[in-house]
């Protein structure tokens, strides 16, 4: 893969996409929509030295990076940028990393910022200012630019998408019941997950209580007519290659402006529903386990929903409404915590991490591994890089689903290449519905322990007796 065609695809993206990263709206309006269109006020004097001017700020605003450094691009446009800290600062620092090796000033020592990271904010900041000199010498403000080859560029190129199916729910205050009414397709806020096809839940806040839509995520150009929609470009076939699937205008877009996360989607009507009420949730043997549920909704802008929580939301629904529109349960193994996540996140934030700790193992969550064969650089990482008081220990190769043979397969493959270029003497194979245990003898896996999942808690100390076994 030639990085340098590549970097020039993403620099003659930034200049096409630049006009959407520029602001029309006054430092005021900018700082409330930032905060999530809550009122936070200016600092009544900023001194004119910079120096000053930070401290001042980092104090006012509590570090928040994205709030100080929008002023001080306000103040200072020409030495310092405006950087959200957003929900793809993985994905854009992973691009970074990418082209680390022609352009060495992205050979950063931390993989994101974060939102009270000041520090890395101004070294971050330092590069992308040195790189916008020396490839738009003649730019005498290079914010939107920057913007755009950072969000829109390495942003999408490097998020990737679930290949199984995934569904949310909504919700909306009374004010917006209207355009639900009177419209078909809408937008609405997003998550930079989405993508084409996935369905949405619509829930009305009181006074009805109740969801009452159901949408479906639609590309952006896809209700355009033929002739107006987009040529594709490079960077478009380069995201449909290697399981990277957002291309620049598809499934979601990101508003550097926007309030909340700032991801954007459009939605079209599947059907209405004739009420799913709040109270029938809440006595529901199934729904009234779900968390936004026993939440009530409170701080619910958009969510994902489990498949388990899916398949009962769509026994509600009618059985011709169903037929109508194919909706059709997801899969579940009757074994372990199948269907009950979002995410092979959340998997791993609420049953792997805690098993870790338990067992007192140190763990590096999403470890790089970066591995050169020949003239090739091949790049990923390992879902957690697991090793204790005498050193690397194993690695676990976490799924969001494993429900047969077919899914378990790739899963051993992918997690045997990092255990043999990581010299590792085992691996384990994590999901909802159980944990595999291999040893690995040079390039040769073989099965130790097969633990289900609705078994682990009898079993965490056999597991954990193994890995050291294996040593």
């Amino acid at each position: 893969m030639n990085k340098q065609v590549i970097l020039s695809w993403l620099l003659k993206e930034a200049e096409e996409h630049e006009a959407r990263y520029r602001s029309t709206s006054t430092i005021e309006a900018a700082l409330v929509e930032l905060n999530n269109r809550r009122e936070i006020a200016l600092p009544v004097s900023i001194p004119g030295n910079p120096e000053e001017a930070i401290s001042l700020l980092r104090e006012h605003f509590k570090d928040n990076v994205t709030l100080v450094s929008l002023v001080l691009n306000h103040r200072f446009p020409k030495d310092f940028l405006f950087y959200r800290v957003s929900r793809l600062e993985e994905e854009i620092f992973e691009g970074l990393n990418f082209l680390a090796e022609i352009v060495p000033g992205f050979d950063l020592s931390f993989f994101r910022v974060g939102r009270k990271g000041f520090a890395r904010y101004l070294r971050l900041n330092a590069a992308l200012l040195s790189f916008a000199r020396a490839h738009w010498p003649d730019l005498r403000n290079p914010q939107a630019r920057l913007a755009a080859f950072l969000y829109q560029g390495l942003g999408l190129l490097f998020l990737q998408k679930s290949e199984y199916n995934r569904y949310w729910i909504a919700a909306t205050r009374q004010d917006y019941f209207h355009e639900l009414d009177e419209k078909e397709a809408i937008t609405w806020s997003g998550r930079k997950e989405m993508k084409q096809g996935d369905l949405v839940f619509m829930y009305r806040t009181a006074p009805r209580k109740a969801i009452t839509d159901l949408y479906r995520v639609e590309t952006k150009d896809s209700s355009e007519p033929p002739e107006k929609k987009r040529k594709k470009g490079p960077l478009d076939r380069l995201r449909g290659t290697a399981g990277k699937t957002l291309r620049r205008e598809a499934d979601i877009w990101f508003d550097l402006w926007g309030a909340w996360d700032g991801f954007w989607v459009n939605l079209r009507r599947v059907c209405r529903i004739e009420g799913v009420p709040f109270a029938v949730m809440r006595h529901d043997p199934v729904l009234s386990k779900w968390g936004t549920v026993r939440k009530q909704f409170t701080g619910t802008v958009i969510e994902p929903v489990p498949h388990s929580i899916y398949n009962r939301l769509l026994d509600m629904l009618p059985r011709a409404v169903r037929a109508q529109h194919r909706l059709e349960p997801e899969p579940l193994a009757n074994v372990g915590r199948s269907g009950e996540f979002t995410s092979e996140a959340e998997f791993e934030e609420e049953v792997v991490a805690p098993l870790l700790e338990r067992w007192g193992f140190k763990y590096q969550a999403q470890y790089p591994c970066h591995f050169r064969f020949g003239s090739q650089d091949h790049r990923g990482r390992v879902d957690f890089f697991v090793s204790d008081e005498r050193g690397p220990l194993t690695l676990f190769e976490d799924k969001f689903r494993i429900h047969n043979e077919d899914h378990l397969q790739p899963a051993v493959a992918q997690a045997k290449s990092y255990a043999i270029m990581l010299g590792l003497p085992s691996f384990v194979v994590a999901a909802p519905e159980g944990l595999w245990l291999y040893s690995l003898h040079r390039n040769v896996e073989q099965l130790e322990l097969d633990v289900p999942g609705d078994t682990l808690a009898e079993r965490e100390e056999e597991l954990r007796s193994q890995l050291l076994r294996l040593r």
